[in-house]
C-alpha cells in the first residue's frame, strides 16, 4: 500500500469535501499542486476509494506515455485498469479506464461516475470540452501544476472551484522539491518576431535563436554552470534542437535529440540512456516538458523562448524533483524567461481567471544578483544579469545593498574595515531591526576577502548589543 504524505491527504479531503452534495455542490474541481509534489499519488488515491465505493472512474490523458506509466502506479494501489489508446484491446467491463483523448473521442464512451483529466491546463480543446457534456451529472477533477491554459487563458467556465495545495516556497522548504538556482545565460533580441496566437512564431523564432552567437551561449553557459550534471534542453522546433546537439557533440559533450516524430523504441531507448547517465544532455521538443519523470535530472537549459508561463513553469519543473546527492536544480535561461515571467521559483496566486497579462520582470527593485564569487549585485538593466544567478529581493537583501554600499566606500576611502561592522549596526538600529544568522554570515565573508580579521563572534557581540538596545525601545 502506498504512503501518502500528509499534504497530498490533506489535498484529497479538500476535494472530497467540494463534492459533498450537502455543502456547496462544487462538482467541477481544479486541483492544483507544483510539479514534483505527486498529483498522480493524490489522483490514484482518488480512485482507490472510488473502486472501494463501485464508482466508475474515466482518467484522461493527453499522450500516449502517459497511459501505460498512469495504469502503472493505479497498480500500485491495487486498482487494475482497463486502457483506450490506440493499438490497445479494449477491456469495458473494467469501472477504471485510462484513456488518451485522441483515442477517447473516436471509441464509444465508457460510464463515468467521477473523470479526472491529467495535466487539465490542455482541457479547453474541443475534444476535452465534449466531456462535459457527455458526463453532465459526473464529479470533474482536473488536475495541474499550472492552471491556466497555454494562451493564458483561464478554467472559469468548465470548474466551479480551485483548490491549490501550498505555495511552492513551503515544498521547497520542507524538501519536497529541491531548491533552484536561476542562472541568466543571454538574453535574445525578440523585437522582430511576431506573435500568432498569443506566442512566438516558431519559425522566426528559430532563426533568431539559431544564431551563432546565441548557440555558442548554450555550449558555453552549460560548461560553465552544469558540466557533467543530467541537463534537458527545451528547444524551439526540430531543426533547432538537432543543431543544438550538435554543437554539444562538437565540445565533446553526450547529447541526443528526441521530438514527437522519433520513434516509440528509439525515443525509450534515448530516455533510458539518459535515466541511466549515458547521455548527459537530452535535447527535445515539447516531449519531456509533462508527465517525465527523472528526479536526478540536475539541470534544464531553456533555448525557447514563450509567452507561455505554463510551459516555461513545466521545463523548469524537470529539474526540481529532490533526489540523493541532489542540492539544487540548475535552470540555465537562455531565452530571457524570467524578463517574461519572473523567476522560476517564486510563489504564484492562482485563480481560475488565468493570467491575463504576463508580467514583466524588469523592474530592479523585484530582482537581485548573486555573481560567482557569491556578492549580491543591483541590477540596473537586464543585460548586467547575464551569467549571475538571480532571487527574488527580500527585506534582508535589500539591507545588504546597503551593507555592500558601506564595504564600497571604506575600500575606497581606505577606511579600517571595523567601521563598516559600526557602520551597519547602527544604520540597523535606525531601522528599528536586529540583524539575522544570514546577514551576519554573508557580511562577516565579504569583509573577509577584503582583509578583516575579527571572528564571527565579534558579530554575535554587536547582535546582542543591538537586540538590548532594541528592547530598551
Amino acid at each position: 500500500m502506498v504512503e501518502l504524505r500528509q499534504y497530498q491527504k490533506d489535498g484529497i479531503t479538500k476535494i472530497f469535501n467540494a463534492w459533498n452534495p450537502a455543502k456547496d455542490n462544487l462538482m467541477k474541481v481544479l486541483f492544483q499542486m507544483p510539479t514534483g509534489t505527486g498529483k498522480t499519488t493524490v489522483f490514484s488515491e482518488i480512485v482507490r476509494k472510488a473502486q472501494l465505493k463501485n464508482k466508475t472512474v474515466l482518467l484522461v490523458v493527453h499522450r500516449t506515455e502517459l497511459v501505460e506509466q498512469i495504469k502503472d502506479r493505479l497498480a500500485t494501489f491495487e486498482v487494475d485498469a482497463g486502457i483506450i489508446t490506440a493499438g490497445v484491446k479494449p477491456e469495458p467491463n473494467k469501472a477504471i479506464q485510462v484513456a488518451t483523448i485522441q483515442t477517447l473521442s473516436r471509441r464509444e464512451y465508457p460510464k463515468a461516475d467521477i473523470v479526472i483529466i491529467d495535466e487539465c491546463h490542455h482541457s479547453k480543446a474541443d475534444t476535452y470540452k465534449t466531456l462535459w457534456s457527455i458526463y453532465p451529472n459526473a464529479r470533474f477533477l482536473g488536475v495541474t501544476a499550472t492552471p491556466v491554459r497555454l494562451n493564458g487563458d483561464g478554467f472559469s467556465d468548465l470548474f466551479d472551484t480551485l483548490i491549490s495545495l501550498g505555495k511552492l516556497s513551503y515544498f521547497i522548504k520542507e524538501g519536497y522539491l529541491a531548491p533552484i538556482k536561476h542562472r541568466v545565460c543571454g538574453i535574445p533580441n525578440l523585437e522582430n518576431v511576431r506573435q500568432v496566437r498569443r506566442d512566438y512564431d516558431l519559425q522566426m523564432l528559430k532563426n533568431v535563436m539559431l544564431d551563432n552567437s546565441l548557440m555558442a551561449d548554450l555550449i558555453e553557459s552549460y560548461l560553465k554552470f552544469a558540466k557533467g550534471k543530467k541537463t534537458i534542453v527545451f528547444a524551439v522546433d526540430i531543426e533547432h534542437s538537432k543543431s543544438i546537439v550538435d554543437r554539444y557533440i562538437a565540445a565533446g559533450v553526450q547529447a541526443v535529440h528526441i521530438d514527437a516524430n522519433t520513434s516509440k523504441i528509439e525515443r525509450k531507448e534515448k530516455l533510458n540512456q539518459f535515466r541511466n547517465g549515458t547521455i548527459k544532455v537530452l535535447c527535445n521538443v515539447d516531449i519531456v516538458s509533462e508527465g517525465f519523470d527523472v528526479p536526478d535530472c540536475e539541470a534544464v537549459q531553456l533555448a525557447r523562448p514563450t509567452k507561455s508561463l505554463v510551459l516555461y513553469l513545466q521545463q523548469v519543473g524537470r529539474c526540481m524533483r529532490p533526489a540523493d546527492g541532489k542540492e539544487f536544480g540548475i535552470v540555465l535561461d537562455n531565452a530571457g524567461l524570467w524578463l517574461e515571467h519572473g523567476l522560476s521559483f517564486i510563489d504564484r496566486e492562482w485563480s481560475l481567471e488565468g493570467v491575463k497579462k504576463h508580467r514583466k520582470v524588469v523592474n530592479p527593485k523585484d530582482v537581485i544578483a548573486i555573481d560567482e564569487e557569491g556578492r549580491i549585485r543591483e541590477l540596473k538593466r537586464p543585460p548586467e544579469a547575464d551569467g549571475l544567478e538571480l532571487v527574488e529581493l527580500t527585506e534582508e537583501l535589500e539591507r545588504l545593498l546597503v551593507f555592500e554600499s558601506y564595504l564600497s566606500q571604506a575600500i575606497i576611502k581606505e577606511h579600517k574595515l571595523v567601521s563598516v561592522v559600526y557602520k551597519y549596526f547602527t544604520y540597523l538600529a535606525e531601522k528599528n531591526t536586529s540583524i539575522t544568522e544570514y546577514e551576519m554570515k554573508y557580511a562577516h565573508k565579504r569583509l573577509n576577502k577584503e582583509g578583516y580579521t575579527h571572528k564571527i563572534g565579534f558579530w554575535y557581540h554587536r547582535k546582542k548589543e543591538l537586540d538590548e538596545l532594541l528592547k530598551e525601545k
